[in-house]
């Protein structure tokens, strides 16, 4: 049908085409075009062009070949000008893009910005943009819930990251050592290590003394029963030391219903009660002698008098009939109680508290050799004073002192809401720098309020020496302090209705909390005072080691003021025996 067959036929029929004769001319002239029907590749031909005997096929841009039936790959030669993808197509090509990028012309890509581009792509996570990507970025403590959008908190607890106690809260985790049990958090803040004292006291005792003190429940720490042949009369001296005010130094006679004498202390002066037959008397005299200097006291039975010499000078002289020794099957009996008496202290004549923080040293009872006595106080150290003391009171970091106190104040007239007041003062001298100075417990083993010394900052986890004061768990007022400087610390607290105040040496502490946490710190700790609670003074009974962020006992030497008043740990309701109320010894 082409060209070429039929020219042949023309030559055959007309002869040969150099002879150009008419009839071959017009033989050929009248051959069909070339182009139709079109030779060309449609798809890849601009157009077809006649030659008179051929065709030229016009190949549109990314095509070749005679009918432009060949697809040229323009990705072959330099990447097609792409700047990543390159996408080969028939008579065509286009530039393609990785993920996370998009074209920023025909041929170039930049990274998409999926954060800008989609601002809810993270729901309430952060977005953070990457090279072709991006990321969904929590708070720490938190992890990124993919189907929920969200931030969920990781609890660290269950990553058994605490030693003993772990508490998880939002976005975070504290860790809580046993205090009770002489531990501290340790530097990681996960893991527990032992309360060691920095600062020494000369705790040293003296083997050659006795401690009257040592029995809170002011039982006596010494019996003796003395049988003689023969009537004696009472002769007892003995060295003496203290600062309390008031006490017992000891009892000589019979029963409660015979006859009896006391030596006490009141009001820091020497006071007998005696008793003969039956009737009662009280008799006070002489110096102030709780002045903690060694002072020789002597009591001795005359014929018809009892005489007290203080340093040899006597400051008291009574008239007595009857003798403290009684006749008993045949013998001249007397019962003798050191720091204490055989009975009730109510069935005294006139009724005082028993507990004596003072020391005794080279007595001598009716003139015996008493190697007995001796003997037992060198077993046992308890029984002994310290070599040195001062004025104040000694916590051992074990035990507490707790007192059946009220804050409350009542209402003065019209004036139904009643009102309350916390002021205390305690000056401090710590061993330790961690410890329970003062706290209020309910009873349902809850600490509303707490003033401690801690050696780390609980919130931003970092090791400091503070002084704070926290309502049940949550520190609201902290002072950073060096409680190490061997030095004595005046600390004040005053909370009110809508007033919380901290300060240390005069310098006022930081409050943690707004005004309006505060106040609602604050009502808590009201409702707490209008039931009841007990005031603990260096430690705190076995509450939850979560209840409140000290639990330790403090160490160290302290006095306590409340409302101006000082506070008495002989008056306590309970005293843990270690606690030495009127005496502290000095630091080394």
């Amino acid at each position: 049908e082409y060209f070429y067959p039929k020219y042949l036929a023309c030559i055959q029929k007309y002869g040969s085409p150099y002879t150009r004769s008419p009839d071959f001319l017009t033989c050929v002239h009248n051959l069909p075009n070339q182009c139709s029907p079109d030779p060309c590749h449609k798809e890849g031909t601009v157009k077809c062009e006649d030659l008179k005997g051929d065709f030229y096929c016009e190949c549109k841009r990314g095509w070749q070949g005679k009918t432009c039936e060949k697809d040229i790959d323009e990705c072959r030669a330099q990447n097609g000008g792409c700047n990543q993808l390159c996408l080969n197509k028939l008579g065509s090509y286009r530039c393609s893009c990785y993920s996370g990028y998009a074209l920023k012309d025909s041929k170039t890509c930049e990274d998409i910005d999926e954060c800008t581009a989609s601002a809810d792509i993270c729901g309430e996570a952060h977005c953070k943009n990457l090279i072709s990507s991006y990321e969904c970025l929590c708070d720490a403590g938190y992890k990124y819930d993919d189907v929920r959008k969200t931030c969920q908190d990781i609890n660290e607890c269950e990553e058994k990251l605490c030693e003993q106690t772990c508490v998880n809260s939002p976005g975070s985790y504290t860790c809580h050592c046993d205090g009770r049990g002489g531990v501290k958090l340790s530097r990681d803040m996960n893991t527990c290590e032992n309360i060691i004292p920095c600062v020494p006291f000369a705790v040293g005792k003296s083997i050659k003394s006795l401690y009257l003190g040592r029995m809170f429940s002011g039982t006596p720490v010494i019996r003796l029963r003395f049988k003689r042949k023969q009537p004696t009369r009472l002769v007892a001296e003995f060295d003496f030391r203290t600062f309390d005010p008031e006490g017992i130094l000891f009892f000589a006679g019979g029963h409660q219903d015979s006859t009896w004498v006391v030596l006490a202390l009141r009001k820091g002066r020497l006071e007998l009660q005696l008793k003969y037959n039956g009737i009662g008397r009280v008799t006070s005299s002489g110096p102030l002698i709780n002045h903690g200097m060694w002072q020789t006291i002597s009591v001795e039975e005359l014929e018809r008098s009892l005489v007290i010499k203080v340093n040899r000078d006597a400051v008291m002289k009574i008239a007595v009939s009857g003798d403290l020794f009684t006749l008993d099957k045949g013998l001249y009996q007397l019962n003798l109680t050191v720091g204490g008496i055989p009975f009730k202290t109510k069935d005294l004549i006139l009724p005082i508290n028993p507990r004596l923080d003072g020391c005794m040293r080279a007595w001598n009872w009716l003139n015996g050799e008493d190697t007995t006595i001796q003997e037992t106080i060198k077993m046992n150290e308890k029984m002994q004073c310290f070599s040195v003391a001062g004025r104040g009171s000694f916590y051992p970091g074990r035990g507490f002192a707790v007192f059946n106190l009220t804050y409350m104040q009542p209402s003065s007239g019209n004036d139904t809401k009643t009102s309350w007041e916390i002021e205390v003062n305690a000056a401090i001298q710590p061993a330790t720098d961690t410890g329970v100075l003062f706290a209020l417990v309910t009873e349902e083993a809850s600490v509303p309020l707490s003033l401690s010394l801690i050696d780390y900052h609980s919130t931003k986890k970092l090791k400091q020496q503070f002084i704070i004061i926290a309502l049940e768990n949550t520190v609201v007022s902290r002072l950073a302090i060096n409680l190490c400087d061997k030095k004595e610390h005046s600390v004040d607290i005053l909370l009110k209705k809508d007033h919380l105040s901290l300060r240390v040496d005069g310098i006022a502490g930081e409050s943690e909390l707004s005004i309006s946490e505060l106040e609602d710190s604050l009502s808590i700790l009201e409702s707490s005072l209008q039931s009841t609670v007990k005031t603990y003074v260096g430690g705190l009974p076995d509450v939850p080691v979560t209840s409140t962020l000290v639990t330790a006992s403090y160490h160290g030497c302290m006095t306590v003021r409340l409302s101006n008043k000082a506070l008495d740990l002989d008056e306590a309701l309970y005293k843990h025996s270690d606690i030495t109320s009127h005496s502290c010894p000095p630091v080394e």
